[in-house]
């Protein structure tokens, strides 16, 4: 049995499904295409604010799709909210005045002269006004298409669907196989001339050498498309997180099944440091507005603005 909501109940499934996958408004208007002021009306429930019934509804089919939601559900939903709205606002009931329908009353004397006049059927409506939206529901908008379209254009998406897939795999090979480090080979004239320089150096007296310095690296070591590893070359490093220019949801683990140290939102500007112990695991939820330093060193972040990305660092 379903359950009827509100629009800002409406609202607040879709606020919480995005705030969940840390997008921001501006992400999911760069995706549907939806503008931002019905993307906000829709989240706090003001219909006012939305078009006409059928775009209305188009658009809160495609805002939930992107949030992972039940699309026909929430449109169902709205398409009742709207229509109550209507109703509401032409009165609510039905008008007294003067009957459009129907014969004239009869005086008294002629009723009892022609006999008892024959009981009309009254039409039944279950108590509520016929509804003013009842030419729209079957809608011809393009966000609404026909069954017998989605069949004729079933091969070609389906074919659409496959060279897109096979072009996101090509992208991923690729994006591999250049964040993968290359080991060039030596030159013979550098591997003789380094055999002569230590030759001379084993008859010199022994010096004091300095310490060797870290071996931070600000680009990925490795990346499968969900996960960048970065290497600090220390056991105990410093990592400073900041928001850009937009909010940005952050969870950080100590190590990758660790416990959690701190989850919330980045607002812009904002920045928190962390003490890492040989490995730290953050979860960024938009990462092309945010910003990870280790020793004071900016690391180069994949190229995956609109999308959450896990980042190792580690030894």
């Amino acid at each position: 049995m379903l359950v009827a909501v509100g629009p800002e109940e409406l609202g607040r499934q879709l606020r919480r499904a995005r705030q969940h996958l840390g997008l921001s408004l501006r992400d999911v208007h760069a995706v549907t295409a939806i503008p931002l002021v019905c993307l906000a009306a829709l989240e706090e429930g003001d219909l006012a604010q939305l078009p006409s019934p059928v775009y209305a509804r188009g658009y809160i089919r495609s805002y939930a799709e992107a949030m992972r939601l039940d699309g026909d559900r929430l449109a169902l939903e709205l398409w009742r909210c709207l229509e109550e709205a209507q109703v509401a606002a032409s009165g609510g009931g039905h008008v007294a005045g003067p009957r459009p329908r129907g014969r004239a009353p009869v005086p008294p004397a002629q009723r009892v002269a022609a006999g008892p006049v024959p009981r009309q059927r009254a039409r039944t409506t279950n108590g509520r006004r016929p509804s003013n939206l009842a030419p729209l529901r079957q809608p011809t908008s393009p966000w609404v298409p026909k069954p017998s379209r989605i069949r004729r254009m079933a091969p070609a998406l389906e074919r659409v669907a496959i060279a897109a897939l096979l072009i996101v795999l090509a992208v991923g090979i690729w994006d591999l196989q250049r964040s993968r480090p290359v080991k060039k080979p030596q030159a013979p004239a550098q591997v003789a001339g380094a055999s002569q320089t230590r030759d001379t150096t084993q008859n010199r007296a022994p010096a004091s050498t300095p310490p060797p310095a870290s071996t931070s690296s600000t680009t990925p070591v490795s990346d499968n498309g969900s996960l960048a590893t970065y290497t600090t070359g220390r056991d105990r490093f410093a990592v400073m997180m900041q928001a850009t220019d937009a909010p940005c949801w952050v969870q950080v683990r100590a190590g990758a099944s660790g416990p959690v140290l701190f989850e919330g939102t980045l607002q812009p500007g904002e920045a928190r440091p962390f003490d890492a112990t040989r490995a730290l695991w953050v979860r960024l939820g938009n990462l092309g507005h945010a910003s990870v330093l280790v020793e004071g060193a900016a690391l180069t972040l994949p190229n995956k603005p609109s999308f959450p990305y896990n980042l190792l660092l580690q030894t």
